[in-house]
């Protein structure tokens, strides 16, 4: 077989260390290392450690709950560990690892000879791999390559797409190899779920596999199932040499993605009504979810944010800021549990560790991390690392980068300079709302001592600006100095005086992250709320946005795009705190369509949510009923969604942007390539800020990495993510009418007749407006 393409990137996490000396060996020489370039800088400054410390608090005139804890720690960088897994010599089940990548290090320390010697196991692939080693060793730098072969006596090789849809046709190839010098009788099984249906038999022409000799054998199967997942199930014996193949192959249903969603606060009754029209039969997925506490809210609200694309500083923030909140509430209400706590404390540090990789070389933070930076996201970045300084081990070197930098920024009149390079150029917020959400940023995080002029100007802002999102964000930042509360709770009572009937706070041009429509809404009051709770002087406003903000929640937890949940989470957190409520047991009931699904009875303080899952076979085409019956003396925050496919797109009528694509070829044989090409388009006269696109692929076919990360260093997109069948692309902007052809180069796999997903284009802080392309249809042939 041909080797692999190079390496992909190495994985934060590690699962399973074989080589855990090593790595331990490593992290220790890092430290050591870290520990005299340390020392060697507190010699040349004439301080050590704790001097330094005993100074920067003696400087440290920052309001009172502003004021962090400052503690010593070590001055160096964790190394990442490649996840290696381990298995025992005697293992002779199944084949399951198919991993592309089998090991990486990022030091291998060599003798004087220039030689070491690394040991990993491969995987389950019966395959050749591509040996890279780089180094530099007496200020040279060298590079070697080698292949190396893996292999059996006899073995199976099968390849499988990674998803498919109900409808499609696959010719499953399986290759069996001899690789002995006598003649091997095979007995072959082969088992396929509920979901995949063989056409017919499939049988050696032989009762012998030849010496030295490989077959090739095809299995037609046709996808009959509409969701779920099916196990597929190869086994192979060859006079006492054995070989397995077990794989899952996911099953997604045909028809464009539609979302049915409610929610509320539940009393003793509650229910919404739902029109599924012409719903494919079998494609629901529908849940309901109730948040019996504060930390069930929370925990809900990153479980929902990962159904979102994660892939830039923001994004990565939507699920660890967050984790940064239970954490923090956990702690401030005296929760013990254990093992969420060690859970949290795991993604807080996975998440912290991604996002300083988006630091961008000149200091400050850009989506994407390339320079310049952005004067708004390092803001947003550094209230983020200035919120988690109790909990983590916050690198305060990199957040006095980020400070000079911003101050660096400063124009002189209580403002920011903005890069013209920054990312989003066309329809970026206004220098008011740039300027006034930095401001925010730089008082929350305990550092407005060092920008008063920009203060200032936040105060004339607060007193003049009839817009409910600066006159929020203004407030917030008043409040929290001494020296200008006054002003902020000025600001809170103009607040309060502009709330609508409704509970929310309407009206507002645009956001820091020019959110429109649900979104700019949810922020808006969201950050009312916060100075509400802050100010401590309006206990009926802030309970009616509480309120509102609670029917705006989406199906699976969340509120719109990145900032609209954060902002939500961070405002119903904030007024939990403050209410400290007392709650109560409880039993809820749930029925679809009048028939009683179940129930679940709740004890008081419960932190996870209560939830009933996979009620898609509860639900038809056209209308559906969803009641939920509650005996208990609290009432109960709660969401409804529903997944199911539409036969017809749903294409919103004032998207923005458009997509287009298209397959060069309709069909192409196993090992070849075509080329489909997807049109992003803006509909508008206006520039459009980051933008979005789902490319949706056939199963047979798969995409190279190669090509993405060469479109991306040409910056025809900004970025890119990878499903199973989807690539997801990024791009910063597009100007006025602009349109952007993207080529993908897709490899045809697995022969068979496919339809992919539909693909879908929108912009990325108006999420609910998209724009819908049919799925392609396309063949591999033999």
């Amino acid at each position: 077989a041909p080797p692999p393409p190079p390496p992909a990137e190495p994985a934060d996490e590690p699962v399973a260390i074989a080589a855990k000396p090593m790595a331990a060996r490593v992290l220790g020489e890092q430290q050591v290392l870290g520990d005299k370039i340390a020392a060697a800088e507190d010699v040349a400054s004439g301080m050590d450690h704790d001097d330094e410390w005993a100074e920067a608090d003696r400087k440290d005139d920052k309001p009172k709950k502003k004021r962090r804890a400052r503690r010593r720690r070590p001055r160096w960088a964790p190394v990442r560990t490649f996840p290696v897994p381990t298995y025992p010599l005697e293992y002779t089940g199944p084949r399951t690892d198919f991993r592309e990548t089998v090991f990486w290090s990022p030091v291998i320390r060599t003798g004087k000879d220039g030689k070491a010697t690394i040991t990993f196991p491969v995987s389950d692939a019966i395959t050749s791999f591509r040996v890279f080693a780089e180094g530099v060793g007496g200020g040279h730098p060298g590079r070697a390559e080698k292949v190396i072969q893996s292999k059996l006596p006899f073995s199976m090789n099968v390849k499988l797409p990674l998803e498919v849809s109900q409808g499609d046709v696959l010719r499953v190839p399986l290759t069996l190899s001899n690789e002995v010098t006598r003649d091997l009788p095979v007995s072959l099984n082969a088992s396929f779920g509920e979901l995949l249906t063989l056409k017919k038999p499939v049988a050696l022409a032989g009762p012998s596999l030849p010496a030295n000799q490989r077959r090739s054998l095809y299995y037609d199967l046709e996808v009959t199932g509409t969701r779920g997942e099916s196990p597929v199930m190869f086994s192979a014996n060859a006079g006492g040499l054995t070989d397995e193949f077990v794989r899952t192959l996911s099953v997604v249903p045909l028809g464009f993605p539609q979302t049915g969603e409610a929610s509320g606060t539940l009393g003793e009754f509650a229910r919404h009504d739902f029109d599924l029209g012409d719903t494919s039969p079998g494609s629901v997925d529908a849940s309901v979810r109730l948040y019996p506490s504060p930390v069930a809210t929370l925990m809900s609200g990153v479980a929902g944010l990962i159904r979102e694309p994660h892939g830039c500083f923001e994004q990565t923030s939507a699920t660890h800021y967050p984790n940064v909140m239970v954490l923090q509430y956990l702690r401030a209400n005296d929760v013990a549990d254990p093992a969420l706590v060690a859970r949290v404390d795991r993604l807080i540090d996975k998440g912290y560790k991604r996002l300083v990789g988006f630091e961008s070389k000149g200091n400050g933070y850009e989506w994407f991390g390339r320079a310049p930076a952005h004067e708004a996201l390092s803001a947003y970045g550094l209230l983020e690392f200035s919120d988690m300084r109790d909990l983590y081990a916050v690198d305060e070197a990199m957040l006095a980068r980020t400070v000079a930098w911003l101050k660096k920024r400063r124009d002189g009149k209580g403002g920011f300079q903005r890069d013209s390079k920054a990312l989003d150029s066309f329809g970026r917020a206004s220098p008011a709302v740039t300027n006034a959400y930095i401001r925010y940023a730089i008082a929350e995080a305990g550092l407005a001592e060092d920008f008063r002029a920009e203060i200032d100007a936040q105060a004339k802002l607060a007193a003049t600006t009839k817009d409910p999102y600066l006159l929020a964000v203004a407030a917030n930042t008043l409040l929290v100095l001494p020296a200008h509360r006054a002003a902020g709770l000025a600001a809170a009572e103009r607040l309060t005086s502009t709330q609508g009937a409704d509970g929310a706070w309407s009206g507002a041009d645009h956001s820091v992250t020019r959110s429109g429509g649900s979104n700019l809404t949810i922020e808006t009051t969201a950050l009312a709320l916060l100075a509400l709770v802050e100010a401590d002087n309006a206990p009926d406003a802030a309970r009616e946005a509480v309120a509102w903000l609670q029917k705006k929640r989406g199906g699976y937890g969340q509120w719109g795009a990145t900032q609209a949940t954060v902002l939500a989470l961070k405002a119903l957190t904030e007024y939990n705190l403050k209410s400290r409520k007392t709650r109560h047991p409880g039993e809820v009931t749930l029925f679809v369509n009048g028939a009683r699904v179940g129930s679940v009875a709740y004890a008081a303080g419960r932190r996870e949510p209560i939830e009933f899952v996979g009620l898609g076979k509860h639900f038809r085409p056209g209308q559906n009923t969803v009641e939920l019956r509650h005996a208990g003396q609290s009432k109960l925050p709660y969401s409804v969604a529903i997944d199911y496919r539409a036969l017809k797109p749903a294409t919103a009528a004032d998207a923005a942007v458009g997509l287009s694509t298209r397959i060069e070829k309709p069909s192409v044989k196993m090992g070849e390539s075509v080329r489909l090409v997807a049109t992003v388009s803006n509909r508008t006269d206006a520039g459009q800020p980051m933008t979005v696109a789902r490319i949706g692929l056939p199963g047979g076919l798969t995409f190279q990495n190669w090509q993405l990360k060469e479109l991306r260093e040409k910056g025809v997109i900004a970025f890119f993510e990878t499903r199973a069948r989807e690539v997801v692309l990024y791009f910063d902007q597009l100007q006025p009418k602009e349109r952007k052809e993207v080529p993908l180069d897709l490899v045809a796999q697995v022969p068979g007749t496919y339809t992919g997903p539909a693909s879908s284009a929108y912009l990325y802080y108006t999420n609910d407006k998209r724009f819908w392309a049919e799925g392609l249809k396309f063949e591999v042939m033999r």
